[in-house]
């Protein structure tokens, strides 16, 4: 009887393993990343640019596919290569429209499923008019100002080594707090408990065994994770109680303002934005500064310009720090998003029919991303695409720069987010030189840290700034 009990259950872990591993006959036409190549990576706990350098790249750069398979977060998934495919997807919102969230993660228990990222049809049109006009009502250059002065003085006079990385995150979470919910974390002048618990929660759900199974999240239910997840959504809905009872001069003010948002929908959208706006802008800032700091002839050419146009002691404007205003700044900040981008590839679609995308056949139900890394480092499309060239900005057509994704569903706060570096980047070099300090793990090349959300940050990125 008990080998009959250990044959069946034998038998269970075997047909388990080949439902989440071998690949469905629908999309075995596809080119595909070895399945063993994946979870080696996943278990090795390799950065998502690693990740997609040694598994994916070849199959843009050598093999020219438009599209390949990945194994990812326990299912096989279409990852798009190609830029003019990305765009048919991107255009087309009723042939592929955002993809359900799985009921087993827990970074979507977190973020919630009745936001802009991942509603669809006219609840996404309300929510996309609603937020667009909110981040786009006032561009808070001012506030973007006073949090940049916090920062250095921080950094302080004469020399100091910091952990910019560390810095970045702290400037991204005031800037968010402060402009989109009306609440200062003091993140940047102290080391904020919230954004200890917020990493601690985010690292936690990383867990990589429970990403290469996320059944497991059912089978073995991590509750005291669930229970720190809990806690921190029960503090965004304190924010938002506390902003509905005082409204103000921010963006959760304008939302709240709406009768048909519903508070679901406002809690759900209120956490997306601190996520994604927070993280990715830290991610960005952090490597911005990184490349500075490694190639010091552009660090003054930005600083040469940002001297030129708005002084040493000039008022940071949204008319001065414009795109057009510094426009070698900016293509400083484009290449950043480009050769390092904070987001790898973008939350899933799901095509509704049968159809066809370059060469390839998709059956209904397949679920597609874009791969936003490898798009950027097509070598047909950029040359030398590891190389840190801002000048290409300044000549090259932008088709295939994509760091806010592309169509109707892009980012609504790319301007935002632009303007918060080129007014960090604009006040510091005002003030400051940075560099690598010696014997730094990105001596060589920028060093990611893992994620399992598609995010490309840098980490233990130390700089030593030295005031002019």
């Amino acid at each position: 009887m008990a080998s009959l009990h250990w044959a069946l259950a034998a038998a269970a872990i075997g047909f388990f393993v080949w439902r989440v591993f071998v690949v469905p006959a629908p999309l075995r036409h596809l080119p595909r990343v070895s399945i063993y190549a994946l979870l080696k990576s996943y278990l090795a706990m390799e950065p998502e640019d690693v990740r997609i350098r040694k598994l994916i790249m070849p199959f843009v750069n050598e093999r020219r596919e438009g599209l390949v398979l990945v194994w990812a977060l326990g299912k096989w998934m279409v990852h798009v290569l190609d830029q003019q495919i990305a765009r048919q997807m991107s255009d087309d919102l009723i042939g592929y429209p955002k993809e359900k969230p799985p009921h087993d993660s827990l970074l979507w228990h977190l973020i919630g499923r009745s936001n802009i990222l991942v509603s669809n049809a006219t609840q996404w049109k309300k929510q996309s008019r609603l937020i667009n006009d909110a981040i786009n009502l006032k561009m808070p250059v001012e506030q973007f100002s006073l949090l940049a002065d916090k920062v250095a003085d921080l950094l302080g006079d004469g020399e100091q080594t910091v952990q910019w990385d560390d810095f970045a995150q702290r400037f991204a979470v005031d800037a968010m707090g402060t402009t989109v919910f009306g609440h200062d974390f003091e993140a940047i002048r102290e080391h904020s408990m919230f954004v200890k618990e917020y990493n601690g929660v985010m690292s936690g759900i990383a867990e990589p065994l429970y990403l290469i199974a996320p059944i497991l999240e059912r089978l073995v239910p991590r509750r005291a994770l669930i229970k720190r997840i809990d806690t921190l959504i029960e503090h965004f809905v304190a924010l938002l109680r506390a902003k509905q009872n005082s409204p103000g001069d921010d963006m959760m003010s304008y939302m709240l303002k709406d009768p048909e948002m519903t508070d679901l929908e406002l809690r759900d959208n209120m956490i997306l934005l601190f996520i994604s706006g927070h993280d990715t802008n830290a991610g960005a800032m952090s490597t911005l500064f990184y490349f500075l700091a490694t190639h010091p002839e552009i660090q003054k050419r930005a600083r040469d310009e940002v001297l030129s146009v708005i002084g040493s002691k000039g008022e940071l404007t949204a008319e001065n720090l414009g795109a057009n205003s510094l426009p070698f700044l900016n293509a400083c900040i484009r290449e950043a998003l480009r050769i390092n981008t904070p987001i790898s590839y973008i939350v899933p679609r799901m095509s509704s029919a049968d159809g066809q995308l370059g060469r390839y056949g998709i059956p209904a139900g397949t679920s597609l991303t874009i791969n936003i890394y490898a798009i950027h480092h097509d070598e047909h499309n950029w040359e030398n695409p590891h190389s840190f060239r801002p000048g290409r900005f300044e000549k090259e057509g932008l088709k295939s720069w994509l760091p806010f994704a592309l169509g109707s569903r892009q980012c609504p706060a790319r301007n935002f987010g632009m303007y918060e570096q080129r007014v960090l980047a604009a006040a510091l070099l005002r003030q400051y030189e940075w560099r690598l300090p010696a014997g730094s793990i990105h001596e060589d090349k920028i060093q990611n840290a893992f994620s399992p959300f598609a995010l490309t940050v840098p980490h233990d990125l130390h700089l030593t700034f030295s005031q002019l």
